[in-house]
């Protein structure tokens, strides 16, 4: 059973915290720490509280010289997601539901959040039995299709960093646990332009994956076509593989993207 009071509190706590962010956009994203707490009318001891927890997540930041707060990066970082995330969204949806109307599995759209995939639309399955996965949700990078997608598109450091942080975790006996082994991987994937996750998140599991480029050619989501394995068999795989390629490609077009 939930216990409400602490519900209460925890809510209280993200409505200061956000009050504290949209004061700081307001303003000019600079201010003191006792205009801030007079502003939004708490005590300078619970204001320096919630600021030192955003700051810690890189929300706030403090000018070593003034001592006064401003929005940190991680909250431009999280809007160029989104802002991203909303043309991407409107121009792969129309593609992905005529690629989802072709071989009856479901489509994912991601981007690489945090080391981690988030997914930022989903055409669902026409099968009775489809993919349990939302919009929003988030799973590891090593082991999907779009995940491993999305980490070719990295520099060898910078996917180092991420095992590093993240770690491989096992899933199934098919999951690539090893740095070395999944480095080795990746570069089979940037060659080939696709990925694949056969099995290595969930038995009974594939994935297909392919990358969404803009007009720099930077890898900046992928698009995937999931579902079980026995639909998604050997006889299928050569076109599915083949129709993901292509409608990346397509949306990658719309973005700018040229070869």
């Amino acid at each position: 059973m939930r216990n409400s009071t602490n519900d209460s509190k925890q809510i209280q706590s993200i409505a200061r915290a956000v009050s504290i962010l949209d004061h700081l956009a307001a303003n000019g994203n600079e201010d003191s720490l006792s205009n801030i707490s007079r502003t939004i009318g708490l005590s300078k001891s619970t204001t320096y509280s919630i600021i030192a927890t955003l700051e810690q997540l890189g929300l706030v930041q403090q000018d070593q010289t003034s001592a006064r707060y401003s929005l940190g990066m991680k909250l431009f970082e999280l809007g160029q997601i989104v802002h991203a995330s909303m043309d991407i969204r409107k121009l792969a949806v129309p593609p992905l539901r005529e690629l989802v109307a072709k071989h009856g599995e479901t489509a994912h759209l991601g981007v690489l959040s945090q080391g981690e995939v988030v997914y930022i639309d989903k055409v669902a399955s026409l099968q009775s039995i489809g993919i349990s996965s939302q919009i929003g949700g988030r799973n590891p990078a090593h082991c999907t299709g779009v995940g491993k997608m999305l980490l070719a598109g990295l520099a060898d450091e910078e996917v180092e960093k991420i095992v590093s942080e993240k770690k491989l975790k096992k899933f199934t006996e098919k999951t690539i646990t090893d740095g070395a082994a999944l480095q080795q991987h990746l570069q089979t994937i940037r060659r080939q332009g696709y990925a694949v996750d056969d099995e290595e998140i969930e038995s009974g599991l594939r994935c297909i994956a392919a990358p969404v480029r803009d007009h720099r050619r930077s890898v900046i989501a992928a698009i995937s076509m999931s579902g079980p394995t026995q639909r998604m068999n050997p006889e299928k795989l050569d076109q599915i593989i083949a129709d993901v390629v292509d409608t990346a490609n397509t949306i990658s077009i719309q973005l700018g993207y040229r070869r």
